[in-house]
This record gives structure tokens, sequence and C-alpha cells, in this order.
């Protein structure tokens, strides 16, 4: 199994934009990190699309859920979570069309039950596959990996992106945690 005490490890897309939090409380295959902004802010609004199921957000019939985190002073985006990009499956299962990654509207700003729309945001990620035994001999010369889509990823970075399930959890200025999604992608 691949080592991922490592705190530059967890979701490749989301480097320079979040701080690893614990590591040395880390279990083998978890990483848990807290969004921070590029100018070092930690408060973020919640835009998502998807459907709300007793506080967390799924995908609908038409595509994964999308999640973008919107930083409160300088309005900053990135994309948290996208399930047609992020994940086991999107890279390696699942084929979606333009249509499903590019037409997830309206997004939606998310309100928790105090009604607050500002959150300190925090990320962790679960790595149980085996990426390096079940992968090594598909990689390229040039340490690329093929896509389930036909894109070429480094495979290090589609180890990183290539996680297993995803939880978020935010948190408002009283004090509130949300876990707003929790998702099995593989």
């Amino acid at each position: 199994m691949t080592e991922i005490h490592n705190p530059n490890w967890g979701p490749a897309y989301l480097e320079g934009w979040v701080v690893p939090e614990n590591p040395e409380a880390w279990v083998e295959q978890e990483w848990t990190g807290t969004l921070r902004s590029q100018a070092g802010h930690t408060k973020f609004h919640i835009f998502y699309y998807g459907e709300l199921m007793d506080e967390l957000i799924t995908g609908t019939e038409f595509a994964p859920q999308l999640i973008i985190a919107e930083e409160a002073v300088t309005g900053e985006q990135i994309v948290i979570f996208d399930g047609t990009r992020h994940g086991y499956d999107a890279l390696l299962c699942e084929v979606y069309t333009k249509e499903q990654q590019n037409n997830r509207t309206p997004l939606l700003p998310y309100l928790d039950e105090d009604g607050e729309d500002t959150f300190e945001v925090s990320l962790t990620a679960f790595y149980n596959v085996d990426w390096d035994d079940e992968f090594a001999d598909d990689v390229d010369e040039n340490g690329q990996l093929e896509l389930i889509n036909g894109e070429r990823c480094d495979f290090e970075d589609a180890k990183r992106n290539g996680y297993d399930a995803i939880s978020i959890t935010i948190t408002n200025a009283k004090g509130l945690k949300t876990e707003i999604i929790q998702e099995e992608l593989a």
C-alpha cells in the first residue's frame, strides 16, 4: 500500500489551497486538510450543483455533484469537488458528457441549519486503492496514465486525485460542524 502520511499528499488539484490538518494523527489511507485561499483567508461561501438530502449534497439524475468554495473577502473561487473529474470512478470508470461537465446549473448557495453562509472548510480524502500494484504497468515512459476519457495524466497526480472516498465538513462562526458531502468513489 502506498504510504500517504506525507503532508504533501492529498488531492493534487487542491495544492496551494489546503493546509494539511494534523498529519501525525492520520491513519494509513486517510488525508485531511483545511481550505485556505491564495491570500491566506479561511472563510468561504459554498456553492453547489446537486440535491440536498439530510444536509448532504448528492448528485442528480443528470450529473454528479459540483462544489465550489468562494473566499468570503476576495471572491476567489476553487472547485473543491467535481464528481465528473475527481475521484477514482471519474478518472477510471465513468465517462461524462461535455453537457454533464459544463451545464450543471444553477449553482446554489449552501446555508446550514443555522442559516449561516460563511464557513471554514475541511476535506478528508481516503486512499484504499493500491495504484502502484493495479496500474504501474499502464504508465507510459513519460510517467503518464491514460484515463477512462482518453486524456493522459501524470501518474502521481492520478493517484492523488483518484481517491476512493471524500468527506467535506464545514464549520460556521458559531462552531456548528456540518458534513456536506460523504461520497464513495470507487
